[in-house]
């Protein structure tokens, strides 16, 4: 080939290459002037993914040695394989004559591949080598050595095949870029749209409590007044379903992270031990139950009981999931999350975990389906078959521990829920059951200040108190409350840990300032803006939570005065 030929012949090729969009259309462009100009009916490009060189992964083979290319070297390391080390580190093509004896070649994968003559050119961009084009004879074909002008046309073609491979990886960047920025999008929104949904919620649930806490105090009132046993009923129907709108708004402010946490260093494997026995009594003996325990886990900080409610959920929707039968497995591992996957994953934190999964070989979730899952009052279930509060609930309750929950699904494979839980740093306590007397009266002598700013929950609280015996006074906010502590002595101050004007903490302080004696009882059934796991252990003070009925009230008042016959 004259130097004329050649260089029209590279023009054309040049101009072949610009529409290819996929390094197959290149791939084949190229093998077709490599066979017309030179004679090789085979060709193959390999391309490094990191630069540093460190792997070859084959990009595309065209010829009839395709798919034995693909099975035999998919990837090949370049690390201690003198080869292909000479290969990325030379700037010119390396031609081996016969690669059955020449040492430097793999004798593996030469055997299961027969080759005969290797020309590999490296294919670099701005002096910075990023892969090779390969070409050369199989089998039968014999080995060949290319003539000078025949190796020089190739090098000049592997000029322009880096620059038209170098493109494709660019736009091939640039759309994987726009899905994963496209995807963070999605998931962002979804995160405000829950935030936003879950301070609805709280906000809801407060005044809920407040009602809820006159309902339950004043129809104990009624109960213990009334002798009529007509009336007796109808005041325990109302009791009940004040109950159960207690139970609704734990969930609303479980859901909206607002719910108070009763935190203990825990050990997830023995929770999980436990909630899997109750877990049995309501899954049918079609469903398999596997507990993989990891070693060694570190404790976790949580609350117990409202980490029960998060497993049990995820497992009655597995049961729900696999009404024919199937596997439930629940795996316990320590996680170390880092910037990378961070990255790479916009719902994570990095930090260290101690990962619970939950997986199930169900029915699995839809595509479509799997991004609403954790909105409140969404479900797939038939009417009257679920309230569509379990997994927001359960997604309420992990992040305000501090957590992650994701889900991962296929239809008709299976699903995994991963709960992240942060590591904790305090040791594991031991929790014992009260025994429970009698409600506790006044001895007669106590002094009570009831601070509260909604005037319904605070007139109940004073009534149930005054028929208990004390001495009540009461005050609409902190201010009132420290003015009132001023001027006359109190024996305990009943403190509403949300209030408009002085906060809680203000309020404490400026009360043990005035009356250092006096005992205090915080009382809340909503926390937003509070940390009230910190204010507790700060202050030292305990809670009693609304909605709460007159036994409540008065076992929490006694104790707060010093009798160790506390509230349940």
């Amino acid at each position: 080939m004259t130097e004329t030929e050649s260089k029209g012949r590279l023009l054309d090729f040049a101009k072949r290459l610009l529409p290819t969009n996929s390094f197959g259309e290149l791939l084949a462009v190229t093998r077709d002037e490599v066979k017309e100009s030179v004679g090789y009916r085979h060709a193959w490009l390999m391309v490094a993914d990191q630069d540093d060189m460190n792997e070859l992964r084959l990009i595309d083979f065209a010829g009839d040695r395709r798919e034995i290319a693909w099975e035999v070297a998919p990837t090949l390391r370049v690390s201690g394989d003198s080869f292909l080390e000479q290969l990325v580190s030379s700037d010119g093509p390396i031609v081996i004559e016969d690669a059955r004896i020449d040492p430097r070649t793999n004798k593996d994968i030469v055997e299961q591949l027969q080759n005969r003559t290797l020309i590999n050119i490296p294919m670099r961009l701005l002096d910075k080598p990023f892969g090779i084009l390969g070409v050369g004879t199989f089998g039968d074909e014999g080995c060949r050595l290319p003539t000078p002008s025949e190796l020089e046309h190739l090098v000049a073609m592997t000029g322009q095949i880096s620059v038209a491979t170098a493109r494709m990886r660019f736009v091939e960047a640039q759309a994987r870029a726009d899905r994963q920025r496209i995807e963070m999008e999605r998931r962002l929104l979804q995160l405000q749209k829950l935030e936003s949904l879950g301070s609805l919620a709280g906000g809801v649930a407060h005044d809920f409590n407040n009602l809820l806490t006159v309902i339950l105090s004043c129809a104990g009132l009624a109960a213990e007044r009334s002798v009529d046993p007509v009336v007796r009923e109808e005041v325990r129907t109302i009791g009940d379903a004040a109950l159960r709108g207690r139970d609704l708004t734990q969930k609303l402010l479980a859901m909206g992270r607002q719910q108070d946490l009763a935190l203990k260093a825990l050990d997830m494997n023995g929770l999980l031990v436990d909630i899997i026995s109750l877990i049995r009594r309501v899954l049918p003996e079609t469903i398999q139950i596997d507990l993989i325990r990891g070693a060694r886990l570190p404790l976790i900080e949580g609350d117990a009981s409202q980490l029960d409610q998060v497993f049990m959920n995820l497992c009655i929707n597995a049961r729900d999931a696999m009404p024919s039968g199937g596997r439930l497995t629940l795996e316990t591992e320590q996680v170390l999350i880092n910037g990378s996957y961070v990255a790479s994953h916009p719902w994570a934190k990095p930090g260290r975990y101690v990962l619970t999964t939950v997986s199930d070989t169900g029915v699995g979730i839809p595509h479509d389906v799997i991004e609403h899952i954790f909105e409140p009052f969404y479900t797939t279930k038939a009417p009257g078959s679920g309230t569509g509060l379990g997994l927001a609930v359960a997604y309420g309750i992990v992040r305000q521990h501090g957590g992650m929950l994701h889900c991962y699904s296929e239809p008709g494979v299976g699903t995994s829920f991963k709960v992240y839980l942060p590591t904790g740093e305090r040791l594991a306590s031991a929790v014992g059951t009260k025994l429970v007397g009698a409600v506790p009266k006044s001895v007669g002598t106590e002094r009570v200040l009831v601070v509260e700013d909604d005037p319904a929950v605070r007139a109940v609280a004073a009534r149930i108190l005054r028929q208990a015996g004390y001495f009540v006074t009461t005050a609409e906010n902190g201010a009132a409350a420290c003015e009132i502590a001023a001027r006359e002595p109190v024996d305990l101050v009943v403190l509403d840990v949300v209030m408009p004007g002085l906060s809680c903490r203000e309020c404490v302080v400026r009360l043990r300032s005035l009356r250092p004696g006096t005992r205090i009882l915080l009382s809340s059934g909503y926390s937003a803006g509070t940390n009230l796991g910190d204010l507790l252990r700060e202050t030292a003070l305990e809670l009693v939570r609304k909605p709460y009925d007159p036994d409540q009230l008065l076992f929490a008042v006694r104790a707060a005065l010093g009798d160790s016959n506390g509230p349940p």
